[in-house]
């Protein structure tokens, strides 16, 4: 039966609003099969509540969803702004899509969320050459489909990997080149350090020479004797003067090589999580990673948006509860758990963790000092904190143990202008193969 959409002009911009004829289920079953064919992807982000859909062009919370020719998911305000600014827009209908969480979840239940590495309308076609009955011309037709279809994706993946390797090889010149300066820097300091040492103590030899010159010089004067002090009076001994306590010392040492931080803002933690994910993935083996979070919602939704990402291609356990799933962190040689900071002490399995990101940061440094104790002493951290609260924990850690966190940012704000590069081209890309075909 046959739906008669309803069309709402902007411009030259029909907007057709398939949620009032379309329940969200269908909705995420034709995402599914959209994305799946084009290998688009959904911007995600966290928040307080859990997990929040932006749009790619200002990077906030999608609340009127709005899916255009390119396959995205944009905020129809900014959508329809961006297309007037081109003057004459490529893009001629737009489907409005109605609650997105809800579609998001259909979509999630009809395709493959860990990468999208098989293509739905490929099993289709297989199963139908398959299926008995049909026609030898139909089924040569079908395999030469998939078979170019598969091409594509190959193709769609090479070109991924290329730029992976080429993105590789620029970080490790960067790293080289920072690495070189960081020793200079170094270098000079020791120098400056062993120069003052030996100011103060030729400064310290100076100041006992004089001390000791003005005690010869001094006299001691008499003491009369009072009644209490006469020959053969017995002497009271005098109270020892109680000594002052010495200062706390910590009870464990950190692992002052591998304690790192990049400040970002909130909305750009993810996809500063999944380059480093992605780049552990090149640098380490038999590394099992604990991503620490605030609550349990926030927990969840991050292991949604890591299911959605492309860069993680290693096992994801959700270690909110004490079950086979979470033991599974310790049997892995190469995975990533996600735990909030109240199931911490009461799970054992986080002792298998030889690196820990604080996703969201400890409140104090307390709090900061019982995560190490719970998981490790010498487990390498990594911290994304987002305000100056938060950055207000690292120098107290710093303070305490005396040791400098690696300040990452520079590669963090590195990676999150080559999105917005990306993300640029492609939209660029787009409407100009849109003005070759009109």
């Amino acid at each position: 039966q046959s739906r008669d959409c309803v069309m709402a002009p902007l411009d030259e911009v029909n907007v057709i609003d398939v949620a009032r004829h379309f329940s969200p289920s269908e909705i995420g079953k034709s995402l599914s099969k959209l994305w799946t064919a084009r290998g688009c992807e959904l911007e995600t982000a966290l928040s307080e509540t859990g997990i929040m859909y932006t749009c790619p062009l200002t990077s906030c919370a999608v609340r009127c969803p709005i899916l255009l020719d390119d396959g995205c998911i944009y905020e129809e305000h900014a959508a329809m702004t961006w297309l007037r600014s081109m003057g004459s827009p490529t893009c001629k209908r737009a489907l409005r899509l109605g609650p997105l969480a809800e579609a998001v979840e259909a979509f999630l239940q009809h395709c493959n969320a860990a990468g999208y590495l098989v293509s739905e309308q490929m099993e289709q076609a297989m199963g139908e050459a398959e299926m008995p009955g049909t026609p030898w011309l139909r089924k040569i037709e079908l395999l030469e489909a998939s078979m170019e279809q598969a091409e594509r994706e190959a193709e769609s993946i090479r070109h991924h990997s290329l730029e992976a390797q080429a993105l590789l090889e620029r970080l490790k010149k960067q790293t080289a080149i920072k690495k070189e300066q960081a020793a200079l820097c170094l270098q000079r300091f020791f120098r400056s350090k062993q120069s003052q040492d030996k100011q103060r103590s030729e400064a310290a030899l100076c100041l006992q020479r004089w001390w000791r010159t003005m005690r010869k010089g001094t006299k001691k004067p008499k003491k009369r004797r009072g009644k209490a002090q006469k020959k053969g009076a017995v002497k009271t001994p005098e109270e020892p003067i109680p000594a002052a306590p010495p200062p706390p010392e910590p009870t464990f040492e950190l692992n002052k090589q591998h304690q790192q931080y990049a400040r970002i803002e909130e909305k750009d933690k993810r996809a500063v999580l999944d380059f480093f994910l992605d780049q552990l993935m090149y640098d380490s083996t038999n590394f099992r990673i604990l991503i620490v979070t605030s609550s349990d919602e926030r927990a969840q939704g991050l292991r949604k948006v890591l299911q959605m990402s492309k860069a993680v291609q290693y096992p994801l356990v959700t270690m909110l509860k004490e079950d086979d799933e979470s033991h599974r962190f310790k049997e892995l040689p190469e995975c990533a758990g996600i735990i909030s900071e109240g199931r911490l002490r009461g799970n054992p399995d986080v002792s298998a963790a030889n690196m820990m990101v604080n996703f969201d940061m400890p409140r104090s440094l307390e709090d900061y000092m019982l995560r190490i104790q719970l998981v490790d002493p010498f487990v390498k951290v990594m911290s994304l904190p987002a305000s100056p609260e938060e950055m207000g924990v690292i120098r107290q850690v710093e303070d305490r143990f005396g040791v400098v966190f690696r300040n990452m940012e520079g590669v963090a704000r590195f990676k999150i202008l080559q999105n917005r590069k990306a993300l640029r081209n492609k939209l660029q890309a787009t409407g100009s193969q849109r003005q070759k075909m009109l």
